[in-house]
């Protein structure tokens, strides 16, 4: 159980207990109202001070599958946080301005779920795929050149993960244009409006 659980469950039964104490002997009601009465407080308190799940602020509870949300967040994050660090550790320049790039794209979906985690199914392929390969590219890329070894596989290898991470760019970013474009179309009907009302104003 976790910790804000057990807090929960211990002032719960602490309240419970004070009500049973002040109904059968302070007040002297009969045994079983009074243990009917604490127990319903009892789990009246359970509900009221049950913790929601929260992403970025939204009640993610009656949101549907959000146990898979959680699970593609926190997953997403550590893919984010292994790229990052191995973009910090890389001595290539190029290799580590196509990992930052990654990097940012990554995180814009990732914060744009948290504060839209109904969206979070949309992603899949993002978190399952985009990030896990590129992550799985870096770690090894950066394996192979640790060795300090140069040769003409090297050589090939490292233009063909510039340009792997370079798709994956395009990809995250095609990602989130797919993500946002309910929230576009509805800010361009939103100006339209306007400016047909301004129209008419000064007609």
């Amino acid at each position: 159980m976790k910790k804000g659980n057990w807090v929960q469950v211990v002032i719960s039964l602490l309240i419970a207990v004070v009500i049973f104490i002040i109904a059968f002997i302070i007040l002297q009601w009969a045994l079983v109202i009074a243990a009917l009465l604490s127990l319903g407080c009892y789990i009246g308190l359970s509900f009221l001070l049950a913790p929601a799940f929260r992403i970025g602020g939204v009640n993610i509870e009656h949101i549907k599958n959000s146990e898979e949300i959680i699970s593609l967040l926190e997953e997403g994050e550590r893919d984010l946080a292994s790229i990052k660090t191995i973009m910090d550790a890389s001595k290539d320049r190029q290799i580590k301005a196509n990992a930052r790039n990654v990097y940012r794209e990554g995180g814009k979906i990732v914060e744009y779920i948290k504060k839209n985690p109904a969206k979070a199914v949309m992603a899949r392929r993002f978190f399952n795929y985009y990030l896990d390969k590129a992550e799985e590219i870096l770690k090894k890329y950066e394996n192979l050149i640790s060795a300090g070894i140069e040769t003409d596989h090297l050589k090939s290898l490292k233009e063909k993960t510039l340009s792997a991470l370079e798709s994956i760019s395009r990809g995250m970013v095609s990602q989130f244009s797919k993500l946002i474009s309910s929230e576009v179309i509805d800010i361009e009907a939103d100006i339209k409006l306007l400016e047909s009302t301004v129209r008419m104003e000064d007609s």
